[in-house]
């Protein structure tokens, strides 16, 4: 009965002890399977390492050879990083500092279209990108100075070839005010003119020499691009030179105008000589729209965005749709009398300045024309 017992737990022994053998050896074949996908894991990793490490040094030299600025600001909007590009149009002595300090020092002039401009006028164009979780902004500066200048090659190119293409149009402009003028010049030695026809010949001449000088000066001001000198305007300064400059021809046309209170400190950048032409030429061609007795109204309307609108609005018929489109192109005029390039001239004045010209008009109930331009601060910051 002992022996068995004693077979029976020898056997329970060897069956567990064969069950301890095989898993044994499925632990160390699990243990080895484990031991190579580390080792393939370990591997992958050393290649990832490595492969950030390439691409962390290509980047390093692309940011070190990128002719624009790359600059990080971080959460508190201070220079954190900056490449040598950056540091060389910017200074060494701008990490660390907060952005906005150094645009005010480092820039004359910051747009709202993204453009900074420095004393020497070399143009910088901006564009920035939000780094995640508001950590920062990661800025790019490159200089578009050499575009900027070949745009506005462009545009006087197209201006001037616009002119090509009219040449004739304004030899016949020319030459009929010219003849005219010459012929009433003709008739004053006459010894059978009284002094009444004589003055009347007079104010004709006149009349077509003061034509003359318009269109001569309209197309000076066109092929010249609007804009001579870069200065800071005062816009109440602006309105009273305005205001000087139109008296007579407002006097002349026994119209009225009224030039609305400006807020002070609005200032824009520009050529007060360029853009006073801008406004009289608005102002004439609401004369010369309504005729005799005009209600001209000249305001200024603060925008959104630093912007500021000069408008200049009459109580005339109005403009219809279909000619909405056309009346700032050049050589575009429905009066017998028009130069064509006085809205042109307004629209070249206004893009000068960095701004655009807009009319909005409802036939029966007058027009409003406007300067849009951007405002400067008291340092010459938009």
């Amino acid at each position: 009965m002992l022996d068995t017992v004693e077979k029976d737990r020898l056997k329970t022994l060897e069956q567990a002890f064969e069950l301890f053998n095989e898993t044994s050896v499925q632990l160390t074949h699990a243990y080895d399977a484990l031991q190579r996908q580390v080792a393939e894991l370990q591997k992958q990793l050393a290649a990832s390492d490595s492969e950030k490490k390439r691409v962390a040094e290509r980047l390093s030299l692309l940011l070190t050879l990128l002719p624009a600025g790359v600059i990080v600001l971080n959460a508190q909007h201070q220079i954190a990083e900056m490449n040598p590009s950056a540091q060389a149009i910017l200074g060494a002595d701008a990490l660390g500092r907060n952005w906005d300090v150094v645009v005010m020092n480092v820039f004359l002039v910051s747009n709202d279209a993204g453009e900074l401009i420095t004393h020497d006028e070399v143009v910088y164009q901006l564009s920035q990108t939000d780094l995640q979780q508001g950590l920062g902004k990661i800025l790019l500066i490159q200089d578009v100075t050499s575009a900027r200048q070949l745009q506005e090659h462009m545009s006087r190119h197209q201006r001037l070839s616009s002119m090509g293409e009219m040449a004739a149009s304004l030899a016949h402009q020319i030459r009929t005010p010219l003849a005219s003028a010459l012929l009433y010049v003709s008739q004053m030695n006459s010894a059978h003119l009284d002094d009444a026809k004589r003055e009347k010949f007079v104010h004709k001449a006149l009349a077509s020499l003061h034509h003359l000088e318009a269109l001569v000066k309209d197309m000076l001001q066109y092929a010249k691009g609007g804009k001579g000198s870069e200065k800071k305007i005062a816009l109440p300064e602006l309105f009273l030179h305005l205001a000087q400059s139109v008296e007579t021809q407002v006097s002349r046309s026994n119209s009225v105008i009224e030039f609305k209170p400006v807020l002070p400190g609005l200032v824009v950048l520009g050529d007060l000589d360029a853009l006073i032409t801008a406004l009289q030429n608005l102002i004439g061609n609401a004369i010369d729209i309504v005729g005799q007795q005009a209600r001209i109204e000249v305001m200024v309307n603060v925008l959104p965005g630093y912007k500021v609108d000069i408008v200049v609005s009459d109580q005339g018929p109005g403009i219809s749709a279909d000619r909405l489109e056309k009346v700032f192109e050049p050589f575009y005029t429905s009066r017998a009398k028009g130069t064509g390039l006085g809205l042109a001239v307004v629209r070249a004045i206004a893009e000068a300045h960095n701004g655009e010209a807009w009319v909005k008009s409802i036939p029966g109930y007058g027009s409003r024309f406007g300067i849009r331009l951007p405002l400067i601060d008291a340092k010459g910051v938009a």
